[in-house]
């Protein structure tokens, strides 16, 4: 009787802790939806097309700026841009929904692949609060739904991957063949999924089993041809976005040819540890007061390599299927990335973020194996959840922390404008601005007089042949009292440009600065946003001429 009291007292502490996370996994994503940040440039990008596209021509016609993505996270967030508005919220709402989806779906998924209290708590904690993870559920992009299309397949395994009934294989079969329509990643994780569920049948010479899951996996196959011959097939070759990739050594290389190509694995693994799972204590880009030491150990992932290592080595000892589950997805976006098909870098790896978390729950559950003693166990799964909590902690107070770099102000700035704008002023924008200043004008109504600058770069072959070719728009503004100058502050590539060229534009110069400094010889200036210093990807001057 004790016993069973015992028993019932562990399990609703269990249920108990599980709640408090969801409640918290739930805030963290509500209060950053509601906080409505202006669209970052990626964002922008892509909301272009699904603001002025239809449903027809969004699953037929390449998008604005390039841009690719999933024709069901297109349609459905399409569908609320006509629901409600052109507005971010709009935009967001579909990533959002995805994003509560995904933890509450994963609870049930992480109670299935582990097996201990503790690990189970860990792995739920890392989802509920990890920073990237909570960012990609309120963004304006398909990352998010990425993940959640892993987390959903893993759970139809749960449901239908251990059975022989057809109609559940058949149900299993149609899970899958709409997931794929939401996640190109799906991909790996389905194939993965079916390469080990028939090579363990093939392995066990379970031909019913084996000849049984043909069905679903024949539909999933299925699925993938139809949305690569009507819709991925059209996307045009991107040269430029390879080598944006390939500068930042988001390809595999293989065979490996020097010491670096050897040790991109291991870059790779502390990369995935900060992002997106969201495990190193400090992020990169901030500034703390601490000593360079304690900086580096803070960021330094060895606790959930190691952890994640003994998971691994705990699943080869009692749970190969499951092994080869999680690692054959792994090993298929590797050849892909290998084949510069499928970049293996910070957001584009969120779909696989489930995996490497439930293989750290499972090195939680080898301590448990190997009666480690309590405390040192409670310790060690303290250090794992304490840098989501402290960083998703920290960008709760504030806000300006939250998403790094991809964090906007592009209509602050353009509000900023709209508060001060004079009649008879002019609004000057700097080509690497006008993405997101279009997006801003159109859908906010923000009606100021316009100059949207000439990108002429090409046709230029240093700054002062550059500027030559500006004067056309110098003169324009001339024939104003007061202009408005809106720039992005770094040296920004445009979509469809080989990076960093042409060479004189870019090579060990801030072109931004020297732009700046030659548009400001136009006048006096008057007033500047952000008014004090502040990390911002879009700046604002008003000149007097």
């Amino acid at each position: 009787m004790i016993e069973n009291f015992t028993v019932l007292k562990k399990w609703r502490g269990e249920q108990l802790a599980i709640l408090i996370l969801l409640s918290s996994g739930v805030f963290l994503r509500l209060f950053h939806y509601l906080e409505n940040r202006s669209l970052w440039e990626d964002e922008v990008f892509l909301a272009s097309s699904l603001i002025h596209m239809n449903f027809h021509e969004l699953a037929t016609s390449p998008l604005e700026y390039q841009q690719r993505a999933p024709v069901g996270f297109l349609w459905l967030s399409h569908l609320f841009v006509v629901m409600f508005d052109k507005k971010e919220m709009s935009l967001r709402l579909f990533p959002f929904i995805c994003g509560i989806a995904s933890i509450f779906a994963f609870v049930p998924v992480a109670k299935f692949y582990l097996k201990r209290s503790l690990s189970i708590l860990v792995a739920i904690a890392i989802v509920m609060l990890a920073p990237p993870l909570v960012y990609h559920s309120v963004e304006a992009k398909q990352y998010g739904t990425e993940f959640l299309a892993t987390v959903l397949s893993l759970y139809l395994y749960i449901k239908f991957g251990r059975t022989n009934s057809v109609r559940q294989l058949i149900y299993w079969g149609l899970g899958g063949a709409v997931i794929l329509w939401f996640s190109f990643s799906s991909l790996f994780v389905l194939g993965g999924m079916a390469g080990a569920v028939s090579l363990t049948a093939l392995v066990k010479k379970d031909w019913k089993r084996f000849f049984l899951c043909l069905i679903p996996f024949t539909l999933w196959l299925l699925s993938f041809i139809i949305q690569y011959v009507f819709f991925i097939s059209k996307f045009p070759e991107e040269e430029w976005l390879v080598q944006f990739w390939r500068n930042r050594d988001a390809f595999m290389p293989f065979p490996p040819h020097s010491v670096s190509n050897i040790l991109w694995p291991f870059n790779q693994i502390y990369s995935l540890i900060r992002y997106p799972m969201g495990l190193s204590w400090f992020d990169l880009d901030y500034e703390h007061p601490y000593s360079s030491v304690v900086r580096v150990l803070a960021r330094m992932p060895f606790l959930p390599i190691l952890i994640g290592l003994l998971g691994l080595r705990e699943l080869f000892l009692r749970q190969k299927q499951y092994l080869l589950i999680y690692a054959l997805p792994v090993v298929l976006a590797l050849a892909a990335s290998s084949l510069e098909l499928y970049p293996m870098r910070e957001r584009l790896t969120l779909f696989l973020a489930p995996i490497f978390i439930l293989v750290i729950g499972k090195g939680i559950d080898w301590l448990d194996v190997q009666k480690i003693s309590g405390p040192v166990k409670q310790i060690i799964a303290f250090l794992l959840i304490a840098a989501p909590f402290m960083n998703s902690a920290r960008q709760v107070l504030d806000t300006d922390l939250f998403g790094d770099y991809k964090k906007s102000r592009q209509r602050e700035a353009m509000q900023y404008v709209q508060k001060h704008y004079s009649q008879g002023d002019v609004v000057y924008v700097y080509w690497n601005d006008l993405p997101s200043y279009r997006y801003y004008q159109e859908v906010y109504n923000f009606n100021f007089n316009t100059i949207y600058g000439s990108d002429v770069r090409s046709v230029s072959t240093d700054f002062n042949s550059y500027f030559k070719n500006l004067a056309g728009d110098f003169d324009q503004i001339k024939k104003n009292n007061r202009f408005w100058y809106i720039y992005r502050p770094a040296n920004n590539i445009k979509l469809g440009d080989i990076e960093n060229q042409p060479a004189w534009y870019f090579l060990k110069v801030n072109a931004t600065a020297k732009v700046r400094t030659e548009i400001a010889k136009l006048g006096e200036l008057v007033s500047e946003f952000p008014e004090t210093y502040l990390q911002t990807d879009v700046k604002v001057c008003l000149f007097k001429l």
